[in-house]
């Protein structure tokens, strides 16, 4: 059932939400001048701004990278914070059980009623890592959308080719306008 839901909820947040998105008003439109624009669809279009993508993915992680056209790394974002705060989840139920044991011990007299046993602070420790862990994976879902609406636009040509003594990366990046 839980395993259901989980895929469900991905393919949900992996898929384009382009009905929500306004065709650009044409009486707006800037004029173009044909001759010398080279690339029409660099137009704004139902675009969000970096500031929106960041707000998304606090919302949902990878919402704000499906938003700005990387699916794949939202689908990525969505399913470390769905394992993250499964993990919670889980980790919680453990240390609940690890309280029954407790209380088990100190009803029994084995331990002190003002001692607490090492397995219960192990379970709190864990619970804690894991919410610290589903913290930075929303966060950084956040910063890595709004890093790459920034980058969106951005045209590089990066390539790598194996080499002599390792792989050679090479890069290109125009720089001023077009003819």
């Amino acid at each position: 059932m839980t395993r259901a839901l989980l895929l469900l909820l991905l393919l949900i947040a992996a898929r384009p939400l382009a009905a929500q998105v306004t065709p650009p008003d044409t009486a707006r439109r800037p004029v173009v001048d044909t001759a010398r624009a080279t690339r029409v669809d660099s137009l704004p279009t139902g675009r969000i701004s970096p500031r929106g993508a960041f707000l998304r993915s606090l919302v949902l992680p990878g919402w704000g990278q499906s938003e700005i056209g990387a699916p794949e790394r939202g689908i990525i974002y969505f399913a470390l914070e769905a394992g993250s705060l499964w993990m919670v989840l889980k980790s919680h139920r453990k240390l609940g059980e690890a309280y029954e044991r407790e209380d088990i011990l100190r009803r029994t007299g084995v331990i002190p009623e003002e001692r607490t046993t090492g397995l219960v602070r192990a379970r709190r420790a864990q619970r804690e890592d894991w919410i610290a862990l589903s913290l930075f994976w929303l966060f950084f879902s956040g910063a890595d959308a709004f890093v790459g609406a920034h980058l969106r636009d951005f045209d590089a040509q990066v390539g790598s080719a194996p080499g002599a003594g390792g792989v050679q990366v090479g890069g290109s990046v125009p720089v001023g306008r077009r003819p």
